[in-house]
C-alpha cells in the first residue's frame, strides 16, 4: 500500500484496499485507530498507526469485504470498533 493512498479525513482514514484485481475504498473511524492502533490526536497520526499496522488492518478488511456489493467512494467498506 502506497502512503498517497492513505488520507486523513480527521474522524476516519480513508484506504484503498485491493481486492479481486481492483481497489476498494475504506473508511476506518479514528475511534478504532486510537483504540486499536495507537493513533492519537495529533497531526499525521492517523497515517503513522495505519503505516505500523497496515498488514493487519487490511487483513481485517478483506474479511469484511461482502461478496456482490459495489463499493465505491460513495459507498466504501467502513470499519468501526466492533469489527476488531
Amino acid at each position: 500500500m502506497e502512503s498517497q493512498d492513505v488520507e486523513d479525513h480527521g474522524d476516519w482514514l480513508g484506504f484503498g484496499l485491493p481486492h479481486a484485481g481492483t481497489t476498494i475504498p475504506v473508511r476506518i473511524s479514528r475511534e478504532a485507530m486510537e483504540e486499536y492502533f495507537g493513533a492519537v490526536q495529533e497531526p499525521e497520526s492517523l497515517k503513522k498507526a495505519y503505516a505500523r499496522d497496515a498488514e493487519m488492518i487490511q487483513a481485517r478488511a478483506a474479511d469484511l469485504v461482502v461478496p456482490g456489493v459495489s463499493y465505491t467512494a460513495d459507498n466504501p467498506l467502513v470499519l468501526n470498533m466492533e469489527d476488531f
